[in-house]
C-alpha cells in the first residue's frame, strides 16, 4: 500500500542520496547542527500543545537555565524536559533498535518529569476526552492490546509500508490509542523520529504554523484515510533533509520565492502555490516558503514546455 505522492518521494529519495553521499559529515557542524534542531524541535512540538514559550525564550530555557517572566513552571518544565527525551530517541535510532513498549513509557516519562510524575511513564486507568477531536479514545482496558497490536505491526511490516508511510501510521495510532493522560502528541512526535532516524532519515521537526493541517491530517486518518498525514509527514520529513543538505552542501544557495521568481517567468504566487502542492521543492523557514538554487534549476529542467 504505497501513499506518498510519486514525485514527493523521488524528490526525497533523491535528495536522501545525495545527503548519504556527503557523509561522514563534519562533526563539529553536525553538533551545531544538532543543538539547533533539539531547539526547534523542542519548541514547535510544545506550541502545538499550547505552551506559550518563544522559540527564543525556549533556547533561554534549554541553554541557559533561565526562568522567563510571566511563563509557568510547567511549560519550563516542557522546555527542560525535551532535550533527554530527544537523546533518548537519537540512542533508540544509533543502535538500530526497534520501537518496544519500554520506549514508549520512557520518552514519556522523560518528557512528563516533574510536571506530573503520578502519572509519568504509566498508561491512563480512566477514559479521556480530546479535545476538538471527533472520536472517543479507546477505554482503558484496550490499551495494552493496543499497543501489543500497535508495536507487531511496526515490528512486521505486513503492508510493506514505506519508512515514511510506516512512521505516519505508527504516529496516527500511537495518538488514536491516547494511552497517556496527557502528553501523548509530543510522544508520538518523538517516537516518530526513532524510526525515521533507524531508516537514514534526519531528525524531524512538525511545525507549529503547519498545526491546522497536522491536524485536518489526522483527523482524515481518524476516518480511515491516512494518505493525507503520510505526505503531511513526507513535507515535514523533506523538509528536514533541504535543511540539513543547506548546511552541508556549500553549493546549495537559499532563495525566497520572490527571488526564485526573478530567476523564472514564474511569479512568486505561483511558485507557492507548486511549493504547497509539493510540485516544486521547497520547505518553510520561519513563516516564509524557500527554495534552493539547484532545486529551482531541477525544477525548471524537469519542465521545459511551461517555461519555453
Amino acid at each position: 500500500m504505497q501513499m506518498l505522492k510519486p514525485k514527493t518521494y523521488a524528490r526525497i529519495l533523491s535528495k536522501k542520496k545525495t545527503l548519504d553521499s556527503l557523509r561522514p559529515l563534519p562533526p563539529q557542524l553536525v553538533k551545531k547542527l544538532w543543538e539547533q534542531i533539539q531547539i526547534e524541535f523542542t519548541y514547535n512540538s510544545n506550541a502545538i500543545e499550547g505552551n506559550t514559550l518563544s522559540l527564543r525564550e525556549t533556547q533561554l530555557v534549554i541553554r541557559e537555565g533561565i526562568t522567563v517572566r510571566g511563563k509557568s513552571l510547567r511549560e519550563h518544565l516542557e522546555a527542560r524536559n525535551h532535550p533527554d527525551a530527544i537523546n533518548h530517541i537519537q540512542r533508540l535510532a544509533q543502535n538500530r533498535n526497534t520501537v518496544k513498549q519500554d520506549d514508549i513509557l520512557k520518552v514519556h516519562e522523560l518528557l512528563m518529569r516533574g510536571i506530573d510524575d503520578q502519572n509519568t511513564g504509566k498508561y491512563r486507568t480512566g477514559q479521556v476526552r480530546v479535545a476538538g477531536a471527533t472520536f472517543m479514545p479507546p477505554p482503558a482496558g484496550k490499551i495494552q492490546p493496543m499497543i501489543d497490536e500497535l508495536l507487531q505491526t511496526l515490528n512486521q511490516n505486513p503492508d510493506e509500508l514505506r519508512p515514511i508511510e510506516l512512521a505516519a501510521y505508527f504516529h496516527h495510532k500511537l495518538v488514536y490509542i491516547h494511552p497517556f493522560i496527557d502528553g501523548n502528541g509530543r510522544t508520538a512526535r518523538l517516537l516518530t523520529n526513532a524510526i525515521l532516524m533507524k531508516n537514514g532519515y534526519p531528525f524531524t521537526v512538525l511545525l507549529k504554523v503547519d498545526r491546522p493541517k497536522y491536524l485536518r491530517a489526522l483527523s482524515e486518518a481518524d476516518n480511515g484515510n491516512l494518505t493525507p498525514f503520510a505526505n503531511f509527514t513526507a513535507n515535514c520529513v523533506e523538509r528536514s533533509l533541504d535543511i540539513y543538505l543547506l548546511a552541508f552542501e556549500k553549493e546549495a544557495e537559499i532563495l525566497t520565492l520572490a527571488e526564485a521568481s526573478r530567476l523564472t517567468p514564474y511569479t512568486q504566487e505561483y511558485l507557492s502555490l507548486l511549493a504547497r502542492k509539493g510540485s516544486l521543492g521547497a520547505f518553510k523557514l520561519h513563516r516564509n516558503w524557500v527554495t534552493t538554487k539547484k532545486t529551482l534549476n531541477e525544477y525548471l529542467k524537469a519542465h521545459p514546455r511551461n517555461h519555453s
